[in-house]
């Protein structure tokens, strides 16, 4: 638990009239949904009213959503943009209208401090995109692949860029070949049809392991290799939801990796406290994420995939608002290897 000296002195400072908007995607993957659910403790926590709004999945829908948002005056903005330059338009509509919003997810610019100049769109929360893509080109050299298909996000997406260049890192350190990418919207019926498509190309001994950007797509196209009886095809993804849980620990999925949607409500925090007077700390603070396996995702579930994961009073015990000692970047810092200390 983090120190709460201070906090009745700050308390009594803090404002319960905030209305937060938040925009994003759709509640059809497990990142959305868990980014919600646990932004939804936080603003519990804080007493901030909430105001949830999706794009669709569509770039015209997310500028359009970003200025009816704009327009109804909310005192801050949280938003996962949908591509980068999508961000861009929203970031422009923030300095127009003089609102403070912070990105979470997928970034606007790859470095805030060197690539943004403004000041109403004041920090952007991401995951270490290096260390996340990383983690998964070396588990696939851990699990002994060695010809592998790819499924990513379209190009245009900074954050899976970085990702994939993480991941392409670890496979040429290991002597892995990159047999054939796609590059397309991720959805289910997306990691279906390119698994179809690698299924058809390439015969057992051919290909080892598909590697998926993202749960929803994932499962498609380990509906694929189910369908078509090849056993030899390894599915290694992202995101992880309760049947995702259930098929590593059935050994459907060899790999998934999680918890990096709680930059939502780190993101909620971090407008907080700005809200009320605190300056950022930190523009882009990230989250690192955590390798599940067989050997952990029975506490992970557990842990992560319902409640609120952080009790109220160590999410307020994050907001200087309420904790004049707290510290917000070193909790995120160290979260990834200490979040087995925190959950409830």
């Amino acid at each position: 638990m983090l120190p709460l000296a201070g906090a009745a002195a700050a308390d009594s400072h803090a404002r319960t009239d905030l209305v937060i908007a938040d925009l994003g995607q759709p509640e059809t993957n497990p990142w959305v949904i868990n980014r919600h659910r646990f932004e939804r403790c936080v603003a519990d926590a804080l007493g901030v009213e909430l105001r949830e709004f999706d794009d669709q999945n569509s770039e015209e829908q997310h500028a359009a959503q970003a200025e009816s948002i704009i327009a109804s005056g909310p005192d801050g903005l949280i938003f996962n943009p949908l591509t980068s330059p999508a961000g861009i338009q929203v970031a422009r509509l923030l300095e127009e209208n003089d609102i403070p919003g912070v990105a979470v997810g997928r970034l606007v610019v790859s470095s805030y401090d060197d690539d943004y100049e403004g000041e109403d769109f004041i920090a952007q929360v991401t995951q270490n995109n290096d260390t996340w893509g990383q983690a998964i080109g070396k588990t696939t050299a851990e699990l002994g692949h060695k010809k592998v298909a790819m499924i990513w996000n379209q190009k245009g997406v900074t954050s899976a860029e970085e990702i994939w260049v993480g991941v392409q890192s670890e496979l040429d350190a290991a002597g892995i070949e990159v047999i054939a990418e796609a590059w397309d919207r991720l959805n289910r019926e997306n990691g279906q049809k390119y698994a179809e498509q690698y299924i058809a190309r390439f015969a057992p001994g051919e290909i080892d392991a598909i590697i998926v950007l993202g749960a929803v797509a994932g499962l498609g196209s380990q509906f694929a290799v189910d369908q078509a009886g090849r056993d030899d095809i390894a599915i290694i993804t992202t995101d992880i939801d309760e049947q995702v849980a259930q098929f590593i620990k059935d050994g459907k999925l060899d790999f998934s990796i999680g918890g990096h949607w709680m930059v939502g409500g780190f993101g909620l925090i971090q407008l907080y406290d700005y809200l009320h007077g605190h300056p950022i700390e930190n523009t882009q603070p990230r989250v690192g994420l955590i390798p599940v396996t067989a050997e952990n995702v029975d506490v992970y579930a557990s842990s992560l995939l319902s409640g609120c994961i952080l009790s109220p009073d160590t999410i307020r015990s994050l907001s200087k608002v309420h904790n004049p000692d707290a510290d917000l970047p070193g909790f995120i810092d160290a979260w990834q290897a200490n979040w087995q200390d925190h959950v409830q």
